[in-house]
C-alpha cells in the first residue's frame, strides 16, 4: 500500500484539520462535497456531516470514520455500520490527531499492519500535543505526547466511555493519592466554570466553600481508610455561585490492596435541600400551633371555671405570656368616646411598655390594637423593625425583644369587648395558620366574657332600665303597626343556628294581613275576630343586640308606625356602648329614658322551677303557651306546635309533660316540706 492514506472527506471539515492530517500525519484528503470523487478509489471515507445536523452517508465500500460533537449521533452511525466515531474538540492539532489514529487503527484491521508500517517510513512529522497523562478527561488524550501511533484496541471503548461520562448529569471524578485529577467529566466544567486546564491544575478542596474543606479533607481520608465516603459541601463557582452537592467518593486499588486514587461522582442537591427546608419549616409551623392549640385549650378550661370578667382576661394573659411562642401580652377593653383601648390585664416581660404606651399618639393607619377594633380584623406586624405602620411604638418594643405582634379583637355577635395583643421575641411569628387560631381565640374570649356579663345580670339586684323609640320599619313591630295594628311582644324562643322565633299579639287588624304586608317570616299561631297572635322566623333584631350586653327586653309596644322597647341591663353596664349598638343596628333608633330601679325578682318557687327546667324544655313550653296550646279550647294542638319545633309529636309531649312535673313539684315542695 502506498505511504499516504486517501481519504474522501464529506461534509463540513475544518481546512486547518485537513491540512494537519496531510502534513503531520500522511492522510490526504479529496473534497467529496461535489460528489464527483468515487468512493472506490480512495482508502477511506471521513464524514463530517453529524457536525451540521445531518446523518452521514454510509456505504458497503471502504471504512467510514463519522466525526461528530455529540454522543448520540455517534451512537447512531456506529449502529448503521460506521467504522469508527471521532468526538471533535475543536482544537485542529488535538483533534487531526485523533482522526489519523482512528483511521490507522481501522486499515490496519483491513492489512494486517501495513498502514502503520507504510506511515513510519514517512519522514518524522510534528509530535502531537495532548493532555498531560496525569490530568485529562480520557480516551485517546491518555496518550503522553508525541505518540502518533494508533492507541491499541481498546480505543472506541476509551471514547465511548468519555462520552457516557459527559452525558451525566452528575459530576465525574477521578483522583491520585496526592489529590491531582486523572479524568473527570464535562459536567465537572460546566458546574464550575473552569476549563479543562484549570481543572488539571486544582486539587478537589479548591471547588468548595472554605467552611467545607476540613469536612471534604476529612472525607477524602475515610474513602481511602475504610474504601467509600459521602459528604455533602457548597461547590463555589468561577463566579462566586454556591451550589450544594453531595459527594460519593471510592477508594480504587491495585492487586495489593494499595490506594492507587479515589473516584465517585458529585450530585447536585439544591432541589431537595429546598425541600428539606420546605418540610422542616412545615414541622415548625406545625409545632409553634400545637403550642398555641395547647394555650388555647388551657384558655377554654380556665374561661369554663371564670366566673367574671376580670377571671377571664387575667387567664387569658398569663397563659399567653407563658407559653414559649410568645413574650408579652396585654387585653383591654374598647373606649368609644376616645377610640383607645385602655389596658385591664397584661402578663410577661416588659410590663412598662403599657405605661409608655398610654403616651403615644396614634394616626388612623397606624397598626395598633385601636386598628383591629376598628376593622374587626386581626392586625399583625410580622416586622416590627422594618414596619412604617408602627412608629409610634416601634422602638419601645424593640427595647424589650419584641420582634413581631399580632392584636386581636374581642368581637361576638357584632358587639365588641376589645382586643388583646400578643409579642414574640422572633420576626414572621403570626403566619396564616396562628392568625386564623388567634382569631378564633378572640372570639371564644369575647363569648366568655358576654356570658360573664349575663350571669353578672342575673344576679344583680338592681338594674338600669333603657327605653327607646324605634321608627325602623325593617322592625318588625313598626312595619305591622303601620297598617293600623297595635302589636306587643310576647316572648321569645331560640330556633337554631343564634337565630330567635319572637312571638307578637296583634290587636285591632287580622294577623294574617299584617303579616302579609310586611317582609318578615313568619306564620299565625292563634287567630280570634279582632287579632291574634303572630310567629316571626329569625327576627333577632334588637332582641339580639340587647342580648350581647346583657340586656333583657321586657316591654315591646308599637303602634302607628312607632315602637316604644323597653330594656335592662345589670349595674355597671357602659350605656354608651349599648346606645351606640342600636344605632349601628337601626338608624331611627332614640334613647328617650333611663332609669334605675330594683329588679322585679322571681318568688323562690319561681326561680326554682326556672333552674329546673332544660334550655330545650322552656323552650317547647314558652312555645306551646305562647301558641295557646293550653287555652281552653286549645289554639294548636300538640301536633301543630311540635310541627313548628320540628319535633315529633310524641317528643313534644313528653317535653311538656316532664315540664309540667317540675313546674309542679318547684311550687309544692315548700308546702310539702313545712307539712
Amino acid at each position: 500500500m502506498a505511504s499516504l492514506v486517501h481519504a474522501l472527506v464529506r461534509g463540513p471539515v475544518d481546512g486547518h484539520l485537513v491540512d494537519r492530517l496531510e502534513r503531520e500525519h500522511g492522510v490526504r484528503s479529496a473534497d467529496g462535497s461535489s460528489g464527483t470523487t468515487d468512493a472506490a478509489a480512495v482508502d477511506c471515507v471521513i464524514d463530517a456531516r453529524p457536525l451540521a445536523g445531518e446523518e452521514p452517508s454510509l456505504t458497503d465500500g471502504p471504512p467510514t470514520v463519522v466525526l461528530h460533537d455529540d454522543g448520540r449521533a455517534a451512537t447512531r452511525a456506529l449502529a448503521d455500520g460506521a467504522a469508527r466515531c471521532v468526538r471533535l474538540e475543536g482544537d485542529p492539532r488535538t483533534d487531526a490527531a485523533h482522526v489519523a489514529a482512528a483511521v490507522r487503527r481501522e486499515l490496519d484491521e483491513e492489512t494486517g499492519g501495513a498502514t502503520t508500517a507504510a506511515l513510519a517510513s514517512e519522514p518524522p512529522r510534528s509530535p502531537v500535543p495532548s493532555a498531560p497523562p496525569a490530568a485529562s478527561r480520557g480516551g485517546e488524550r491518555d496518550r503522553p505526547a508525541g505518540d502518533t501511533a494508533g492507541p491499541g484496541p481498546l480505543d472506541d471503548r476509551q471514547t465511548l466511555i468519555q462520552e457516557a461520562l459527559d452525558e451525566l448529569a452528575d459530576v465525574f471524578f477521578l483522583f491520585d493519592t496526592d489529590l491531582q485529577f486523572l479524568a473527570w467529566n464535562r459536567t465537572l466544567s460546566e458546574v464550575t466554570g473552569y476549563s479543562d486546564e484549570e481543572v488539571a491544575s486544582m486539587v478537589p478542596t479548591d471547588f468548595v466553600a472554605d467552611e467545607d474543606e476540613a469536612s471534604i479533607a476529612a472525607a477524602i481520608s475515610r474513602a481511602i481508610e475504610e474504601g467509600r465516603a459521602i459528604e455533602e459541601a457548597t461547590i463555589v463557582t468561577r463566579d462566586s455561585e454556591g451550589i450544594p452537592f453531595e459527594f460519593t467518593g471510592t477508594a480504587l486499588t491495585d492487586d495489593d490492596g494499595d490506594v492507587l486514587g479515589i473516584c465517585g461522582i458529585g450530585r447536585d442537591i439544591t432541589e431537595r435541600k429546598r425541600r428539606e427546608r420546605t418540610l422542616e419549616c412545615q414541622a415548625e409551623r406545625l409545632r409553634t400551633l400545637n403550642r398555641i392549640n395547647e394555650v388555647i385549650r388551657n384558655v377554654n378550661r380556665d374561661l369554663v371555671r371564670a366566673a367574671t370578667r376580670e377571671e377571664i382576661e387575667r387567664s387569658v394573659v398569663e397563659r399567653l405570656a407563658a407559653e414559649e411562642p410568645y413574650r408579652f401580652a396585654w387585653i383591654g377593653e374598647y373606649d368609644a368616646a376616645s377610640g383607645r383601648v385602655a389596658p385591664r390585664a397584661s402578663a410577661g416581660d416588659g410590663s412598662d411598655y403599657l405605661d409608655v404606651r398610654a403616651d403615644f399618639e396614634f394616626e388612623s393607619e397606624d397598626m395598633t390594637a385601636e386598628t383591629a377594633v376598628r376593622t374587626g380584623e386581626v392586625k399583625v406586624a410580622q416586622r416590627i423593625a422594618d414596619n412604617p405602620t408602627i412608629e409610634p411604638w416601634r422602638e419601645a418594643a424593640l427595647e424589650r425583644g419584641y420582634e413581631s405582634a399580632a392584636a386581636v379583637p374581642l368581637v361576638y355577635r357584632g358587639a365588641t369587648y376589645g382586643a388583646f395583643c400578643v409579642y414574640a421575641p422572633r420576626p414572621d411569628a403570626f403566619d396564616d395558620e396562628e392568625r386564623e387560631v388567634l382569631r378564633e381565640l378572640g372570639e371564644t374570649v369575647a363569648y366568655a366574657i358576654n356570658a360573664a356579663e349575663r350571669r353578672r345580670a342575673l344576679l344583680t339586684d338592681s338594674v338600669v332600665e333603657l327605653e327607646f323609640i324605634v321608627r325602623d320599619d325593617s322592625f318588625f313591630p313598626v312595619a305591622a303597626s303601620t297598617v293600623g295594628a297595635d302589636v306587643e311582644f310576647m316572648g321569645a324562643v331560640p330556633s337554631g343556628d343564634e337565630s330567635l322565633a319572637q312571638f307578637y299579639r296583634i290587636e285591632g287588624a287580622d294577623p294574617g294581613a299584617v303579616l302579609a304586608g310586611t317582609d318578615a317570616t313568619g306564620s299565625v299561631v292563634r287567630e280570634r275576630e279582632d287579632g291574634g297572635v303572630v310567629r316571626i322566623e329569625g327576627e333577632a333584631g334588637l332582641g339580639a343586640v340587647f342580648a350581647d350586653y346583657g340586656g333583657t327586653v321586657l316591654r315591646i309596644h308599637a303602634s302607628d308606625g312607632e315602637a316604644r322597647v323597653v330594656t335592662t341591663f345589670p349595674q355597671g353596664t357602659d350605656v354608651r356602648r349599648v346606645v351606640e349598638a342600636v344605632e349601628r343596628h337601626s338608624a331611627d333608633a332614640e334613647l328617650v329614658a333611663r332609669r334605675e330601679r330594683e329588679r322585679e325578682g322571681a318568688t323562690p318557687p319561681g326561680r326554682r322551677a326556672d333552674e329546673a327546667l332544660t334550655d330545650r324544655q322552656r323552650t317547647v313550653l314558652t312555645t306551646a303557651y305562647l301558641s295557646g296550646f293550653f287555652d281552653s279550647p286549645r289554639a294548636n294542638t300538640g301536633a301543630e306546635v311540635a310541627e313548628t319545633l320540628d319535633i315529633s309529636t310524641p317528643t313534644f309531649h313528653e317535653h311538656i309533660r316532664i315540664a309540667e312535673r317540675k313546674l309542679v313539684e318547684a311550687f309544692l315542695e315548700p308546702h310539702v316540706d313545712e307539712g
